[in-house]
């Protein structure tokens, strides 16, 4: 590694796991270089060092929406003499996605896999009852949760997956989708019938447009099985968001094309969550050497492969449109789950696709960042008098208006249709409702989410999680707690084999194997 301690600066300061041990430890966070590394001691173990984050500009540029986001947060939140207990494992956010994992069964067995899911050895199935009681756990929270990911192993493996969906749907559920490698969807058949019981949205496994990428990552050639599942989809009214998981000298190259391909079909395909590769789980690709993939490398080959975004300008991370959802609140005095994750977790960008299927990027025309801190002095309705209230509903309309330039919006935007545009960005129920793709409006988020490994662990992220998983007596589990970290996957998931009705001696589930995945399938 190339630099010294004596060229370090000091970022930030966090509480962290050791990556060799495990142990509670302080990770300093420094640029060198221009870079961001992580540098993370116990006491047992000499410093380990890490790459993280490719790009200081745009790191520091994620700490300004933290502080915006976060304006009571800490400065330093370390855990008095590095004595970490339970609660410090536990979010602080309410879910903004619920995931349950209904199976371990998958029909791959992917080189890559953070849930190390097979198709031999111990499995287990939840029951209806099971997933009832932990769909209701959800319902049950001071903020009820309402989107819920049904995932595993490959999930549609699950022989009354359409009943859970049913299920889900009946019991008020108003986001329902599935992590899935697509196999089953490409029959048509299967997909109107999931489609019919409740389900929106597919968030289908998508490494790339190469099968030599697919027989690397997933050790088979799938190209054809992913676009058959694609075609499939394209004959109902749900939605796909294409999930590649990314790894350094494997498929970096396929980020164009995968864009590419989305916008050949924008009106089903909404949104492209890119994941660099965490090193927890399972993994057998190498990465030759290549500096790790990571968040701000993604940005910086998104543009350079498409064209069509600025490095790092057009980039915003996820927690920023908390902004425009507690915006909402406080004039719809209600509370949702604004998406209150750190601003180090998520970046992404937003493109409006037009009637020729043209994309632009909305920060090209519109000055959303602007806009989003504007949101931030939204007030509540309760501290408005009724005529300030309309003079309040003028004054944003003027002010989202003025953000708006208008030498640079795509022929045939008007300000009505980016409104309807956000609001479906927003609003879930809108972007897919009956007869959503006649309104005039066509949109695809291209989204980067990393999760943690032993390199880059970090309570401060830990603890604004919004996407945790359910166990079965209804506990809500940080992402990174149950995949990475303590890895509380593996206890969670023997408790339900155990528990399983078997009818022979019990099989001893198979060792844990080192390192990794990050697309929520099997």
């Amino acid at each position: 590694m190339s630099g010294s301690a004596a060229e370090d600066l000091n970022i930030d300061l966090v509480a962290s796991l050791c990556p060799k041990c495990g142990a509670p430890s302080t990770a300093t966070i420094f640029d060198r270089g221009g870079k961001v590394y992580q540098r993370s001691q116990c006491a047992c173990h000499e410093p380990v060092e890490d790459l993280i984050f490719s790009d200081t500009a745009l790191y520091r540029k994620l700490d300004e929406w933290n502080r915006l986001v976060f304006p009571d947060a800490p400065t330093a939140d370390l855990p008095p003499g590095n004595c970490y207990c339970q609660q410090d494992m536990k979010s602080g956010n309410e879910p903004c996605l619920a995931v349950i994992d209904i199976t371990n069964r998958c029909n791959f067995r992917c080189p890559v896999c953070f849930a190390e899911a097979k198709g031999e050895g111990s499995h287990y199935q939840l029951d209806l009852t099971t997933v009832r009681k932990m769909l209701q756990a959800l319902l049950d929270r001071p903020v009820p949760c309402r989107s819920v990911q049904f995932s595993g192993g490959e999930p549609t493996l699950h022989p009354e997956f359409p009943a859970i969906l049913r299920m889900a749907r009946e019991m008020g559920f108003t986001h329902i989708q599935v992590a899935t490698n697509g196999s089953k969807f490409a029959d048509p058949g299967y997909a109107k019938l999931c489609e019919d019981s409740g389900l929106h949205t597919l968030y289908l496994q998508f490494d790339g447009m190469s099968d030599e990428v697919y027989v690397k990552m997933r050790g088979q050639r799938l190209l054809d099985k992913k676009i058959a599942a694609v075609r499939s989809v394209e004959q109902t009214n749900m939605r796909l968001v294409l999930v590649p998981t990314i790894i350094a000298g494997v498929n970096v190259d396929q980020l164009g094309p995968i864009f590419r391909f989305a916008l050949e079909h924008s009106r089903f395909v909404t949104g492209i969550s890119i994941q660099p590769a965490a090193h927890v789980g399972r993994v057998s690709v190498e990465e030759d050497g290549a500096e790790p993939f990571n968040l701000a490398a993604m940005a910086r080959e998104f543009g350079e492969q498409t064209g069509l975004t600025r490095f790092p300008d057009d980039w915003f991370p996820l927690n920023s449109l908390s902004l425009l959802s507690r915006a909402i609140d406080r004039v719809r005095n209600q509370r949702s789950h604004p998406p209150l994750s750190d601003a180090h977790c998520s970046v992404g960008t937003f493109f409006y696709v037009d009637d020729n299927n043209r994309p632009f990027c909305l920060n090209s025309f519109f000055d959303l960042g602007g806009f989003l801190r504007g949101m931030a002095q939204v007030k509540p309705m309760s501290e408005q008098g009724l005529i300030e209230r309309q003079i309040s509903k003028i004054r944003q309309f003027s002010m989202l208006s003025s953000r708006l330039d208008k030498h640079k919006t795509p022929p045939g935007l008007t300000f009505q249709r980016l409104i309807r545009s956000l609001d479906a960005w927003e609003d879930k129920n809108d972007g897919r409702s009956e007869g959503w793709d006649q309104r005039g409006f066509n949109g695809i988020f291209v989204a980067g989410m990393h999760f943690m490994d032993a390199h880059s662990y970090n309570l401060r992220r830990l603890h604004r999680c919004i996407i945790q998983y359910v166990s079965t007596d209804g506990e809500l589990i940080p992402f990174c707690s149950y995949n990475a970290g303590a890895r509380l996957r593996e206890s969670e998931e023997l408790v339900r084999i155990e528990d399983r009705p078997v009818s022979g001696p019990a099989q001893v589930p198979s060792a844990a194997m080192p390192a990794q995945d990050t697309t929520i399938d099997g």
